[in-house]
């Protein structure tokens, strides 16, 4: 029986242990939010914040109410650091608020509007 109670708050103790550990790490995983600001490309006007936020396994971009950019066929969201290099979600409207989230958590830098059709960048926010 005495052994059985060790067992038992040695488990106890563990447990407790392993959860003090994982907190810190499950808070950093949720860093704060990161923004920035777009700048258009060449000819191209983008304008308005970009904000990537990350919670519970998920991405999530968000462009601002300030957000506009040119008009163009086939505009998409893309992330990256520093170039766009993975494709997120056609882009809804040209101006306003909305948001795109894809499962995953990767560490993202930048966020791109960007022309598939003809491989044109129309403007990015780094993101910090």
């Amino acid at each position: 029986m005495i052994l059985r109670r060790v067992s038992l708050t040695t488990v106890s103790l563990l447990t407790a242990f392993l959860f003090a550990l994982l907190v810190p790490i499950q808070s950093a995983a949720l860093a704060a939010d990161k923004s920035g600001k777009f700048s258009g490309m060449g000819r191209y006007k983008v304008k308005g914040t970009a904000t990537v936020s990350q919670s519970g396994g998920k991405t999530i971009i968000t462009l601002g109410s300030d957000f506009s950019s040119s008009s163009g066929p086939d505009l998409y969201v893309y992330v990256g650091n520093g170039k766009p290099s993975k494709r997120i979600a056609k882009l809804k409207k040209f101006k306003g608020s909305q948001t795109y989230s894809f499962s995953g958590t990767d560490k993202i830098t930048s966020v791109h509007v960007y022309c598939k059709r003809f491989s044109v960048g129309f403007g990015t926010a780094k993101v910090n």
